[in-house]
């Protein structure tokens, strides 16, 4: 005995209705038919779903609960066929995807790569935000997911993890910090820094951390990127932040001396952020569930 989505239909309806007759008359069933099909849910679950009143039916405690359920699964089964009709069509999926600085620099790239290699029909809108900025903007629908910051506050949302990100200190070998193996962020502020563009969000941090140690940051000048951003470093304009992943990646090419920060801020856990698998579109739901295994991988 398994339920069918004509169940599903027939309970949201006596749901809206608060009557039987009512809702097998909407549902194109014999009064005895919808009767028959109510009491084997209530079987199904042993428990009662109803009760029967002067007024008309009214759900019980397990009723509201299945109600909630129901609707999820038809509204699930409604996006199913959209989306399905949208392909059979030849339209395009489109995913919303927004991410911290490091994420869309160092971790998205290839797995983004990978995943329109094999979706040709779907589309991704990579947008780069803080990730104080990403959590509202999904909550009110305005992207998918999220790659954000372990420590931010996760508001209503689920997290997976997604990856580490150690930021470090990275200097020309001929600048006098380069002998340092590691170093407190602090110490480096009486020093000349290049940077990323005001508006990027690993930028906004970093000049976040000097100000809460007294200090303004003011970069000699603001390159587009961490390839950039390392032969600044390189040449000796000034000292720059960047992932490890990035400055390990880049170092051998500016001949830079790579040194670890010492403050905790420097070490973080990314992670996936999303509403719920059950309002995700199916092109979000894969693209998700890529990303979540490249953390296990």
């Amino acid at each position: 005995m398994r339920l069918d989505f004509i169940d599903l239909k027939l309970f949201a309806c006596l749901a809206d209705y608060g009557s039987l007759t009512l809702a097998a008359d909407r549902q194109a069933l014999a009064l005895s038919a919808a009767s028959q099909r109510l009491k084997k849910m209530e079987t199904l679950y042993g428990v009662e779903l109803v009760e029967r009143r002067a007024r008309g039916i009214e759900l019980t405690a397990a009723g509201q609960l299945f109600l909630h359920h129901a609707r999820q699964l038809l509204l699930a089964a409604e996006r199913l066929n959209g989306e399905l009709g949208d392909f059979a069509h030849g339209l395009r999926g489109e995913v919303r995807l927004m991410a911290n600085t490091v994420a869309c620099n160092e971790y998205l790239p290839k797995l983004l790569g990978r995943f329109l290699a094999a979706t040709p029909r779907v589309d991704v809108t990579l947008l780069e935000r803080p990730s104080r900025d990403i959590v509202p903007s999904i909550e009110h629908d305005e992207a998918d997911l999220g790659v954000i910051d372990g420590s931010a506050s996760i508001g209503t949302l689920n997290v997976l993890p997604f990856a580490r990100d150690r930021l470090v200190l990275i200097a020309a070998a001929t600048h006098p910090l380069a002998g340092h193996p590691t170093l407190a962020f602090a110490d480096a502020l009486e020093h000349d820094f290049v940077g990323l563009p005001a508006n990027s969000a690993m930028q906004r941090h970093i000049e976040d951390m000097a100000r809460l140690r007294g200090r303004v940051l003011h970069p000699r000048v603001r390159a587009a990127g961490f390839t950039a951003l390392a032969t600044l470093a390189g040449a000796g304009a000034g000292l720059a932040v960047l992932p490890e992943r990035a400055a390990r990646r880049l170092a051998p090419l500016e001949h830079l001396a790579v040194i670890a920060l010492s403050d905790p801020w420097a070490v973080r856990e990314m992670k996936l952020c999303f509403k719920s698998t059950d309002t995700l579109s199916a092109p979000a739901h894969a693209l998700l569930e890529l990303l979540a295994h490249a953390h296990h991988a």
